[in-house]
């Protein structure tokens, strides 16, 4: 037979299992919920890029044969839709990441190449980088929308913080980004390169121009960079 000492005790039971079982309930947490997927855009064929610099002779060009790039956006979209430019418009780009090889930068002079290459370091650094860290878009008059990008640029084992401005204009087939950017080989402890025993000198700037096209990266390119030749 109970008494009533103990129907107050297997209350007092009842009551700390409950206390309990909602402390962990509360301490275990709830299932994350799944990030929103991310759109990936990799180089498209005909995509330019390319250094120019004159010299005591005559202006020179070297164009890069290669180029990797790869661009990150918080959502998924069309490269070229009217969802993407909203998206940049909006600061949604997450990422981007442009590589050159510096073995891949061609002039058509095998002498002015080898003198380049020889400058840019190329056995210590082998690829020019540059790395979006953050920017700020407006719309431009000519219709594009127009990218200030701050970010990482190194060059020859040297990496500094710069900015980059560029068009970007979407169509159909991806997003063209345009621009060029004036670089002084002595900012990144470049000597600029001689020719002919000294006689031949180039000059400390070089402008950096580009037109790259990006299209939307299928579901392995999302993880890994895709390189392309350029023509």
């Amino acid at each position: 037979m109970k008494t009533k000492n103990d129907s107050g005790i297997a209350r007092r039971v009842l009551s700390s299992i409950a206390v309990v079982s909602c402390c962990l309930a509360a301490a275990i947490p709830l299932a994350a919920e799944p990030a929103p997927p991310a759109a990936s855009f990799t180089l498209a064929p005909g995509s330019r890029l390319s250094l120019e610099g004159e010299s005591t002779l005559h202006a020179y060009k070297s164009t890069a044969t290669k180029v990797e790039a790869t661009a990150d956006f918080d959502g998924t979209f069309a490269a070229g839709s009217p969802d993407a430019r909203a998206a940049v418009a909006a600061g949604a780009l997450m990422g981007l990441r442009v590589a050159v090889p510096v073995a891949d930068l061609k002039s058509g002079e095998g002498g002015l190449d080898k003198n380049m290459q020889k400058a840019l370091k190329q056995d210590a650094a082998p690829v020019i980088r540059f790395t979006l860290v953050d920017y700020k878009a407006e719309e431009a008059k000519d219709g594009s929308l127009l990218v200030k990008a701050h970010g990482r640029l190194a060059i020859a084992g040297v990496e500094k913080d710069t900015v980059v401005e560029a068009a970007c204009r979407f169509g159909p087939g991806g997003v063209e980004v345009t621009g060029a950017k004036d670089v002084l080989m002595s900012d990144y402890g470049i000597k600029p390169p001689v020719m002919m025993l000294g006689t031949i000198k180039t000059a400390d700037k070089v402008v950096v121009r580009f037109a790259l096209k990006l299209k939307a990266a299928d579901a392995t390119a999302t993880k890994k960079p895709q390189g392309r030749e350029t023509p």
